[in-house]
């Protein structure tokens, strides 16, 4: 056992290091920036400068990954204003450090490379045993709480959980004929594990990716295979394609399956006698009924401060007032809006209501992601009839990137600079977007367009092509697992601006370089050393 470890390290620090990094990235971005630190000042200071100097030779194509941060670095000097690209500066540090690292940091071998996604399995597993914890004991149950129980942001997870399912699949490949029968059990069995947490954290944004990556892999077996599994795979392709999209338009037809209303015949009396009030101009609909028709406030009060401490007018957990929250979930279940609906509603239905939950999907069908697509299809439907893109996040994004847009369009060739972008976005939301809420300012949410309205199409073309030369160069788009791994973040960055996201880089940029970086091709196989 200990020779064999003395073995797995060799005297290699760096690779050492690099398990440090990747127990920490889905743990604590705080330690993923010390770690970020550590490998650095290891590649550095290992080894003599000889050594180092031939690996920097061997290298040197990662060199065009930290021509990035320079972009960054010099627009800031042209275009920042008392310190204002300073922010972009730090958020691309790692573009500089983290290829550096893997250009002067000793050798991996295929067993250590092996050994570092065996580490990071483990590490996201562990993550993923704390944050079930957190949901079953610590963290208030509320809409989409299972966003807020991962101890990283959930959609950065999301793409490690893809990674490891990816890795634990290619490996089983790999060695399927040479492990034993429990190995390929417990491979398969992680494999499940995570996808399941995968679909059980609700980031569309993660689930398009690993759908994406799905499909691709598909296509480049279809290509591959003898005729007689073509067919099988074609059939599976079209699966991947056809079903996610039945779900979505059932889930969208089922939303906007609205009763109508017959404003002669609603009702204008409780059955106490006292007055409904009807808002036939507010277009707000939760399962397929108005919710503002028939609503009789003073009974719904009365009736609510009874069974709970959160009082009707007061603010609940979620930041609105519970007399919001609670019709929108009798509405949702179709009870009256009165003192008879309120009645009705069980302790788990109150405690629904004090946590903030607005629609009895988010409960009785917590554990898929209809919800999910259902509060995407509402933010959509409120932002199409009223213009309000405040606190909801389908809705923000579309405002987000049509500023992103039309800043992009009157500074094509160039954008606007690293030190300008706040106040590009900011001017644009008060002339386009005046009824977005100026705390919700921000930029696109898609990395490609963030870039373009930061470098313009020039700069934009310029980060591709050092993204791209070292995959070229290298021949590294013979990888399978590293396409799969560049397929799925291609996609990902339409979502969200993972580049400029401390962890999101972190990740990127870390598995990039080590992919980038290997010498030995066949390191899935277990008998390679």
């Amino acid at each position: 056992m200990k020779n064999n470890l003395t073995k797995l390290f060799d005297s290699n620090w760096f690779f050492v290091s690099l398990l440090g990094f990747v127990i920490a990235l889905p743990l604590s971005q705080a330690l993923v920036s010390i770690m970020g630190g550590i490998i650095f000042g290891v590649a550095l200071i290992e080894d003599n400068w000889k050594n180092k100097l031939a690996r920097f030779k061997r290298n040197k194509v990662l060199l065009t990954v930290p021509a990035i941060f320079i972009l960054y670095l010099v627009s800031s000097l042209f275009t920042g204003k008392n310190g204002s690209g300073w922010y972009d500066i730090q958020k691309s540090l790692f573009f500089f450090i983290i290829p550096l690292a893997f250009v002067f940091g000793k050798k991996l071998s295929a067993r250590q490379v092996r050994s570092v996604f065996y580490v990071f399995v483990v590490s996201v597993f562990i993550s993923t045993i704390v944050a079930l914890f957190r949901w079953k004991f610590t963290v208030e149950v509320e809409n989409f709480s299972v966003h807020k129980i991962g101890l990283i942001s959930h959609i950065r997870f999301s793409f490690q959980l893809i990674l490891i399912i990816w890795f634990l699949l290619f490996l089983l490949y790999n060695n399927y004929s040479s492990v034993s029968f429990s190995f390929k059990i417990i491979v398969v069995a992680g494999a499940i594990y995570f996808l399941a947490f995968l679909f059980f954290q609700q980031s569309l944004t993660g689930v398009i990716a690993f759908i994406s990556s799905l499909i691709f892999v598909t296509i480049v077996l279809i290509f591959k295979l003898n005729k007689r599994l073509k067919v099988g795979l074609l059939v599976l392709l079209f699966a991947l394609i056809t079903f996610p999209l039945i779900f979505v338009f059932q889930a969208v037809n089922s939303f906007y399956n609205v009763k109508a209303v017959d404003v002669n015949s609603v009702k204008k009396y409780t059955k106490l006698g006292n007055e409904y009030k009807n808002d036939f101009s507010n277009p707000m609909i939760e399962n397929g009924n108005y919710v503002f028709i028939e609503v009789c406030e003073k009974e719904m009060r009365e009736e609510w401060n009874k069974r709970s401490e959160f009082k009707y007018d007061s603010v609940g957990v979620n930041g609105y007032v519970v007399s919001a929250t609670l019709i929108r979930y009798l509405t949702s279940k179709g009870l009256e809006k009165n003192a008879e609906g309120v009645k009705a509603l069980s302790p788990q239905d109150i405690k629904n209501v004090e946590n903030g939950v607005a629609n009895i999907v988010f409960q009785s069908r917590k554990y898929s992601l209809y919800p999910r697509i259902y509060e995407t299809v509402w933010e959509y439907y409120i932002y199409s009839h009223t213009g309000n893109a405040n606190h909801q996040s389908f809705s923000q994004r579309i405002e987000f990137a049509k500023a992103a847009l039309s800043i992009i369009k009157n500074n094509v060739l160039f954008g606007v600079g690293t030190g300008n972008w706040i106040e590009e976005f900011r001017k644009t939301f008060i002339k386009n977007s005046p009824q977005l809420d100026s705390k919700l300012y921000a930029s696109s949410h898609n990395q490609y367009l963030n870039y373009m309205v930061k470098f313009g199409v020039i700069g934009f073309l310029l980060i591709v092509s050092f993204l791209v030369y070292p995959v070229i160069k290298t021949r590294s788009y013979t990888d399978m697992f590293f396409m799969v791994f560049l397929v799925f973040m291609f996609f990902a960055n339409f979502a969200d601006s993972n580049f400029e996201s401390h962890m999101g880089s972190s990740f990127f940029l870390f598995f990039y370089c080590l992919f980038i970086s290997l010498k030995e091709k066949n390191y899935l196989k277990a008998s390679t050393g």
